[in-house]
């Protein structure tokens, strides 16, 4: 059996807690279980009311100021059982989510940039601050689109392909790569359009809190910019450089998705455009250039739920190389049932071939389920935390746990310190 990679203590992360996932992705595996209706009535409607509180309090407030208004108005109109509620009753319960509906809007806005909501939406050129007339030029547009929003809001998902995401997945694919000493076969779940499954290919800049600066990555993702990651924590330059820098043997790349969506379709793209916030350019501009990027080196795709193809995907696996299964901000549209049956899933494909099972969420949601106990890092911190990033690595059909780190929203940070559980 390999030798695993040294592992450094645990350091308290500074990141921000994530909501319950009212923002996250959906993710295959969610079909049979969460596609039905939810709860009916005021159950439904003080669910609803609760996610757009969270969405405002934990994660548009300090970042987009158009989100942060439109956010407080919703959360009154719900509460006044007023016209945004009507529209969220018009999609499945699951669907009721703060950034799916404002995906919706921003989607339809696209296509009418000259109507006066326009003008607050950085994204079609606006520049208007919100002011007390936003209120109602955000209603009126509603109203004049109603049809075509509540159609997005039923039909699509928050599939949300946060390039940046991949400078806190690079590391963990580094240190599979250095427990196994294979060519990773990589298999995303939740994969939307496939940018994280390129995750080696682009350029990333590592800082640290001293200012050092640490690059990584091969760069090949032509027109790709820089991707950008402040590192927290005890991490140094030496203890990260090992997993971010020199090659990384990708044998083969596959992202299963109940909708997988195609990096080069221009419906698609508008989509994943319209899911990126107003005020957030430089997102925006990685999105473009990572599309492009994907459509001229396309990967393969497969549409389905994971707790049903995973296992032939994993079966397809070369013998020489090793399944590398990633989840990122997917699982929380999985109900609970669905969770608990793909980490059954996940040990029972370990327990036949050695694999490693990376994932990047809410520790309730997603390493915890592994752990079977609370984050150890959270307990030690007062719960100041947004994702864990942790892998189950399965060697000779043996389970063993890792807790990789602690990840900032949208990529933003990470707190490299892996450490076994």
């Amino acid at each position: 059996m390999t030798a695993l990679p040294s592992t450094p203590s645990a350091q308290p992360p500074s990141t921000r807690p994530d909501p319950d996932g009212p923002a996250a992705q959906t993710g295959p595996g969610a079909s049979a279980e969460a596609a039905g209706p939810g709860p009916a009535g005021s159950a439904a409607d003080e669910q609803t009311s609760r996610r757009f509180q969270i969405f405002l309090d934990r994660e548009v407030a300090a970042s987009s100021p158009l989100y942060a208004a439109l956010t407080a108005h919703a959360a009154r109109d719900i509460d006044q059982d007023g016209l945004i509620l009507a529209m969220m009753a018009a999609a499945p319960e699951r669907q009721r989510i703060p950034n799916l509906f404002f995906a919706s809007v921003q989607r339809v806005l696209f296509d009418h940039p000259d109507e006066p909501l326009g003008a607050y939406y950085r994204s079609v050129g606006g520049d208007r601050a919100p002011d007390a007339d936003l209120p109602g030029v955000f209603e009126d547009f509603l109203l004049a689109h109603r049809d075509r929003i509540e159609q997005l809001l039923a039909t699509r998902e928050t599939q949300t392909n946060e390039v940046l995401r991949s400078a806190q997945i690079l590391p963990a694919l580094g240190w599979a790569r250095a427990c196994t000493r294979r060519p990773l076969a990589l298999i995303e779940v939740g994969t939307s359009a496939g940018l994280l499954l390129h995750a080696d290919r682009y350029a990333y800049s590592y800082e640290f809190d001293d200012g050092e600066r640490l690059p990584g990555g091969s760069g090949s993702a032509d027109g790709v910019p820089r991707l950008d990651c402040r590192v927290l924590g005890r991490a140094t330059p030496k203890s990260l450089r090992p997993f971010v820098t020199g090659d990384l043997p990708v044998a083969s790349r596959v992202g299963l998705d109940l909708n997988p969506l195609d990096p080069a379709d221009p419906q698609d793209r508008a989509w994943l455009r319209a899911l990126m916030w107003p005020e957030h350019t430089a997102r925006r501009e990685r999105l473009e250039a990572a599309l492009a990027h994907a459509a001229r080196r396309p990967v393969r795709l497969r549409r389905g739920d994971a707790l049903r193809i995973l296992p032939d995907a994993v079966d397809g696996v070369a013998p020489n190389a090793i399944p590398c299964v990633v989840v990122s901000n997917s699982l929380p549209h999985w109900t609970p049932d669905g969770r608990t049956a793909f980490v059954r899933l996940v040990r029972e494909l370990g327990a036949r071939r050695d694999l490693v099972f990376v994932v990047k969420e809410a520790h309730r949601i997603g390493f915890g389920l592994f752990t079977g106990k609370p984050d150890p890092v959270e307990a030690s911190t007062g719960g100041i935390m947004h994702e864990v990033l942790g892998a189950a690595v399965y060697l000779g059909g043996q389970e063993r746990l890792f807790r990789l780190g602690s990840a900032g929203m949208h990529g933003i940070s990470l707190d490299w310190t892996p450490f076994q559980v």
